[in-house]
C-alpha cells in the first residue's frame, strides 16, 4: 500500500527510534531487526531493510521508485536504560508489531520513556545499591565483618554513580574510577589488619559494571551468525574488564602491595543465606535500577529459579558446566512469564538473573589474576570462554525447549486460557531469549 511522503518519514522516523531504544535496552541486533521488519510490514512497507549494529542503525525504505534511507547513532550518548525504561521500550516494540499502535502514537510513547523519572528517586537509588551489594554478597558468602566491609564499599560506590548518573559522557570512565577508589579503601583496610579474602569484597560493590550480561548476549549474536556485532560485544565486554582489572591493580599498587592472596575463612556465613542473598539481590535491584512494582515477583522468581538449576546441577556436574543448567531455566522461566502469564518482557528478568550466572565476575578475577601472576593463568580465560558458551547455549536450548514444549501454542491444557489474539502478528509468536 503506497503511503504519502509524510507518513512514510514519519515511520522512518520511528523505526530509527525504537531500534535506537531497543538498542540501549541490550537487546540482540537479530531482535531488533525482527521487530523493525514486522513493524515496517504492519504498516505498509514489506520489503522495508533493517541492519542494525550495538553503535548505528540503518534503515531503508521504499516509497514508489525511489529508496529512502536513516542512519541514527547508536545509544552511547544516552547511557543504559533502567529497567522501567526497558520494560517500556519492548511493550511499545510489541504493540507495534501487533499493529495496535501507529508509527505517530509510537513516537509520543518513546518520548515519554526518555522522560521518565527514577520512581525512588536519589535516596532510593543509593539504598537500592546499597541493598544490591549486600545481597550478591550473601551470594558470595563472606565472613559478617567482610558483610560489613562490603556495606562501607557498596555505599561509596553508590555515592560515586548518584554524582554522575545524570552525565552519561562519565559512563565510560567510571568502571576504571570506582574500581580504582575502592581498591584503594580495601588496601588501606589490609593495612590495618582487615583479613578477608579481596574479590569477596570487590565483587559486589562492582557488580552493576561486570558485563556478564554483554559477553552472553555477544556469545548469543556470534552463535546466530551476527559476527560484527557478537564480535564487537564482545570487544566492548572484555575491554570492561580490562578498565575494571587496571582500576583495582592501580589502586592496590598505589596504596598496598599488589591485590593480597586469596584467604580462606572457616567462619563464612551460612550456606542457607545465600537464597536469602538472591532476593535481597531482586529488591535491590528494584530499587536501584527502578523496576515496575508488578515485575519485582517475576524478577524474584526468575533469579530463583537460575540459581535453583544452578545448585541443583552443582550436584551432578562440576564448575562452570552449572552456568548451562541455570541459563535453560532462567530463560524458560523468563518466556512463560511473558507469554503465559502475560508479565514483564523476558529480557526485563533475565537481565537481572545474569548476574548471578557469574561470567563477569570470574573473567574480572580472571583479568586481574593474569595482571598480577603472568600468563601462566590463561587457563582461566579459556574457562571464563567456556562459561559464556555454556550460558549462552542454556539460553538457546532453554528458548527452544520453551518454544516446542511450553509455548502457549503448544501446551494443550494452556489453551483453555483466554485465546490468542487474532490480529496479533507472526512475531508474536516467536520467543526470544535476549
Amino acid at each position: 500500500m503506497a503511503e504519502s511522503d509524510p507518513d512514510q518519514r514519519l515511520l522512518l522516523k520511528f523505526l530509527t527510534r525504537l531500534g535506537q531504544a531497543e538498542l540501549a535496552a541490550g537487546n540482540a541486533v537479530a531482535l531488533i531487526e525482527r521487530d523493525l521488519g514486522e513493524v515496517a510490514k504492519r504498516n505498509g512497507q514489506e520489503n522495508a531493510v533493517v541492519f542494525a549494529l550495538p553503535t548505528v542503525l540503518l534503515v531503508q525504505t521504499e516509497e514508489g521508485e525511489a529508496h529512502r534511507v536513516h542512519i541514527t547513532p547508536g545509544p552511547y550518548r544516552v547511557g543504559d536504560l533502567r529497567f522501567d525504561q526497558v520494560e517500556g521500550v519492548l511493550e511499545i516494540a510489541r504493540e507495534a508489531r501487533a499493529g495496535r499502535l501507529s508509527p505517530k502514537d509510537g513516537l509520543r510513547k518513546l518520548d515519554a520513556m526518555w522522560r521518565m523519572k527514577h520512581r525512588y528517586g536519589d535516596l532510593g537509588f543509593v539504598l537500592g545499591y546499597l541493598i544490591t551489594t549486600i545481597g550478591i554478597a550473601l551470594v558470595l558468602r563472606p565472613t559478617w565483618s567482610g558483610l560489613g566491609y562490603v556495606a562501607i564499599l557498596g555505599f561509596i560506590c553508590a555515592m560515586l554513580l548518584v554524582a554522575v548518573r545524570r552525565q552519561p559522557a562519565w559512563n565510560a570512565v567510571m568502571p576504571v574510577v570506582a574500581a580504582f577508589i575502592l581498591a584503594s579503601v580495601v588496601a588501606i583496610f589490609y593495612r590495618y589488619g582487615v583479613k578477608e579474602a579481596p574479590f569477596q569484597l570487590l565483587i559486589p560493590p562492582l557488580v552493576i559494571f561486570l558485563p556478564g550480561s554483554v559477553l552472553t548476549v555477544a556469545v548469543v549474536e556470534l552463535a546466530f551468525a551476527n559476527i560484527v556485532s557478537g564480535a564487537s560485544r564482545l570487544v566492548a565486554g572484555f575491554a570492561q574488564l580490562i578498565l575494571l582489572a587496571f582500576g583495582l591493580l592501580g589502586g592496590f599498587r598505589l596504596f598496598g602491595d599488589g591485590i593480597p592472596e586469596h584467604v580462606h575463612h572457616a567462619e563464612r556465613l551460612a550456606p542457607g543465606l545465600a537464597w536469602a542473598g538472591v532476593v535481597v539481590f531482586a529488591i535491590g535491584l528494584h530499587l536501584f535500577k527502578s523496576s515496575r512494582r508488578r515485575s519485582l515477583p517475576w524478577v524474584i522468581l526468575t533469579m530463583l529459579m537460575a540459581y535453583l538449576g544452578q545448585y541443583v546441577s552443582g550436584h551432578f556436574v562440576d564448575g562452570a558446566s552449572t552456568a548451562f543448567f541455570g541459563a535453560a531455566v532462567m530463560t524458560m522461566t523468563a518466556l512463560v512469564i511473558e507469554y503465559r502469564y502475560k508479565g514483564p518482557p523476558a529480557l526485563v528478568t533475565i537481565l537481572p538473573a545474569f548476574w548471578l550466572l557469574a561470567p563477569g565476575s570470574f573473567g574480572l578475577v580472571s583479568v586481574a589474576t593474569m595482571a598480577t601472576e603472568g600468563m601462566g593463568t590463561a587457563g582461566n580465560i579459556l574457562r571464563l570462554l567456556f562459561i559464556l558458551t555454556a550460558i549462552a547455549t542454556g539460553s538457546l536450548i532453554g528458548a527452544f525447549l520453551y518454544s516446542g514444549l511450553l509455548h502457549v501454542s503448544q501446551v494443550r491444557v494452556w489453551r483453555k486460557g483466554p485465546p490468542i489474539p487474532e490480529d496479533r502478528s507472526p512475531g508474536e509468536e516467536h520467543t526470544s531469549i535476549m
